[in-house]
C-alpha cells in the first residue's frame, strides 16, 4: 500500500536514496525541501554527521537536538526527487533558524 502520510518542508526523515554516481542506495537522513502538496514525490537534501569537508552551499545544522537527530549533521548537496513509499520514517522537524539557512544554502547553490 501506498505511504499516504503527508510531509512539511522541513521535516527530518529518514528514506532510500541513491547514490550520486547511481551504482547503488542506501538508507540515508534528509530533510524535505518541497512545500507540502498531493503529490506522491518529495524533494530531499541528504544530511551527513561526516563534517569534516563541508562544502559552499552545506550547512551543519544548529538545533540538530530538536530535529530529532543523534548527532550533529549537516544538509549536503544532492538534490532528490523521491515517492514518499522510499521514506521509511520521520524524525523530526527543523528549527526556524535552520530552515532559514536551509533557505540561504538553497538560494546560494540555485543562484537564485
Amino acid at each position: 500500500m501506498p505511504n499516504m502520510t503527508s510531509y512539511d518542508r522541513g521535516d527530518v526523515i529518514l528514506a532510500i536514496l541513491p547514490f550520486s554516481d547511481l551504482t547503488g542506495i542506501k538508507q540515508r537522513l534528509a530533510v524535505v525541501v518541497s512545500a507540502s502538496h498531493p503529490s506522491v514525490d518529495l524533494l530531499l537534501l541528504p544530511l551527513t554527521s561526516q563534517l569534516e569537508h563541508i562544502q559552499p552551499g552545506e550547512f551543519v545544522l544548529a538545533d540538530w537536538e530538536a530535529a530529532g537527530l543523534l548527532f550533529p549533521s549537516a544538509v549536503k548537496r544532492g538534490l532528490f526527487t523521491l515517492d514518499k513509499t522510499r521514506i521509511n520514517r520521520r524524525f523530526g522537524h527543523l528549527s526556524a533558524a535552520d530552515l532559514q539557512r536551509l533557505d540561504a544554502a538553497l538560494r546560494f547553490r540555485l543562484r537564485l
